[in-house]
């Protein structure tokens, strides 16, 4: 009885009144109630607790939570607020003294001296805190230090001082850290962690850049190929041989195979695959190469909510640059007669702006309950018409 009024005072610490309650039919003697009885009355000679009887005094009404203090002393139990706290204290003197770094470590106090975990930490984990943190640090030097370059999520792990799979291990722990001690550079609300890390450059393992169209490797052209794959660390120098009819990003990559082969077989567009949502260092290829296009500018994806984040986190970076992007493929008209019923519903978070140009799908995938991978359909040649690669001036 007394260690679970401990128990429940340590999961309500500001509980006014805390009471327990004796079940006298559980007891299999006198002999063992009177064991218990003098117990109690021991216990409550420190002040810890209260005992009330009933009227007639023969039997105990309830036992209140008087002075926890008293009572930890007198059973022997180390608070687990102070528990806490000491396992807290390696990394309270290393982790420096911002204002948001005491508020963080206070809040995983409170949490785990009442026995609940805390920014997805189960309690008193304090190896997987300490982890996080540092992958968190090393996180936002990257990201000050502007560095695009790739790296794997073992190697990113090992230099943050980590072992080598902590990143993998930690990733939405390491995003929840992440946004509470750098809000002004959290992650965005409809990017899942291992999007946003992407998006820093972090990946499970760099990917080259696939690319159909006619190119050129620094001074000498590339042969005719359907696709080219090129390592990250030389995208840089990837430039176009001449006229280019359309640019294309690609999420999926059997649909990115398929128009390739299927549409651009004279290399007359550039094809870009993104891989889902594409890395900075990847993103920053395509933007460039699109500038240097100066052609009409499309990307084709599923149509579902993710497609929707994938459409925007592209339109978004290369309206930066003065690049308009259009859907291909991802028309309502499609939608309706082709989709299918969709599981997941759609977030509040991923609604674009109604000057997007991938509102009028939102709005649709809104208001029916379906979905569309773009698997799902044949290669087209993209309608050049409407898709005019630069935003209109300003007036």
């Amino acid at each position: 009885m007394i260690h679970d009024l401990l128990d429940r005072h340590e999961m309500l610490p500001h509980a006014i009144s805390l009471r327990a309650y004796v079940d006298e039919e559980a007891f299999s003697s006198v002999e063992a109630r009177d064991r218990f009885l003098q117990a109690l009355k021991a216990a409550e000679a420190t002040g810890g607790l209260r005992i009330k009887q009933t009227r007639d005094k023969a039997d105990i009404a309830h036992v209140r939570l008087a002075e926890p203090a008293a009572l930890y002393a007198h059973v022997g139990r180390r608070p687990a607020r102070s528990d806490v706290d000491a396992r807290l204290a390696t990394i309270r003197a290393r982790a420096g003294p911002s204002a948001q770094m005491i508020a963080l470590l206070e809040q995983i106090a409170e949490s785990w001296a009442r026995g609940v975990g805390c920014f997805g930490l189960t309690p008193h984990d304090v190896t997987g805190l300490a982890d996080a943190l540092e992958l968190v640090q090393a996180l936002a030097a990257r990201m000050n230090a502007g560095d695009a370059s790739l790296i794997d999520y073992r190697s990113f792990s090992r230099s943050a001082g980590t072992d080598s799979k902590a990143l993998e291990r930690l990733t939405p722990i390491v995003a929840r850290l992440f946004a509470y001690l750098h809000p002004d550079h959290a992650p965005e609300g409809s990017w899942s962690p291992k999007h946003w890390l992407t998006g820093l450059g972090v990946v499970r393992m760099p990917q080259p850049l696939l690319l159909s169209g006619s190119l050129m490797l620094g001074d000498q052209s590339l042969p005719r190929l359907s696709y080219y794959g090129i390592p990250p660390e030389q995208a840089a120098d990837i430039a176009l041989a001449g006229p280019v009819a359309y640019v294309l990003t690609i999420e999926n990559y059997v649909s990115f195979v398929r128009h390739v082969r299927e549409i651009n077989a004279n290399l007359d567009a550039l094809i870009i695959y993104t891989g889902g949502f594409p890395s900075h260092a990847h993103l920053q290829q395509i933007v460039r190469l699109a500038a240097a296009a100066d052609a009409p500018l499309l990307h084709w994806g599923d149509m579902d909510g993710g497609g929707i984040r994938i459409f925007r986190h592209l339109e978004k970076a290369l309206a930066d640059h003065g690049l308009r992007l259009h859907p291909h493929l991802m028309d309502s008209a499609t939608l309706i007669a082709q989709g299918v019923p969709r599981a997941m519903a759609l977030r509040k978070a991923d609604a674009p702006p109604a000057d997007s140009a991938i509102y009028p799908l939102w709005e649709v995938l809104a208001n029916y309950e379906l979905m569309l991978e773009q698997e799902s359909l044949t290669p087209h040649h993209p309608n050049l018409r409407t898709a005019s690669g630069r935003n209109a001036p300003k007036r």
